[in-house]
């Protein structure tokens, strides 16, 4: 089985409203502190750590973002799609419409690191990424990322 078969997203956000980059991640710590087992500041302030050393990778209206942090208790994928483009300090400089998380407890070392390569790898399907951009709501998100999809199965 590939990693594909095995890559679950623990939430989804669609056509988020958000101006802002800083807005972006507030609406993320909420939702995926009570999943690490975190409080939400605590996440916050991981993540602006993590904002304050690097520019977003990927390209082409796609970014991932993604942390370790000693006090994440277990790992969450998170993919949200934005209702605006938003400056995200791409390294193409283009703003971005689609942004997957990756977040992961210290000690994961290794597994963050695969998890992170499966979530690029899967983005770099140019027909996921128009599809991820397109959706109007969660359910059609989700839809994208069950196993029966080509770009899973082929992947």
């Amino acid at each position: 089985m590939n990693d594909f078969k095995r890559m679950h997203f623990d939430f989804f956000h669609a056509q988020v409203k958000a101006q802002t980059q800083e807005k972006i991640f507030d609406i993320l710590a909420d939702d995926a502190a009570p999943l690490c087992r975190v409080e939400t500041q605590i996440l916050r302030d991981a993540f602006a750590h993590r904002l304050s050393e690097r520019t977003f990778g990927m390209g082409d209206g796609v970014s991932i973002f993604d942390v370790k942090s000693e006090h994440v208790k277990r790992p969450i994928l998170a993919m949200m799609n934005f209702e605006h483009e938003i400056d995200f300090n791409a390294l193409d400089s283009k703003p971005v419409r689609i942004m997957a998380a990756v977040i992961s407890p210290q000690s994961d070392g290794p597994l963050h690191l695969q998890r992170l390569a499966s979530v690029a790898r899967l983005l770099r399907c140019d027909d996921l990424c128009q599809a991820l951009k397109d959706a109007r709501d969660v359910d059609e998100m989700r839809v994208l990322f069950m196993p029966s999809q080509d770009w899973m199965v082929a992947a």
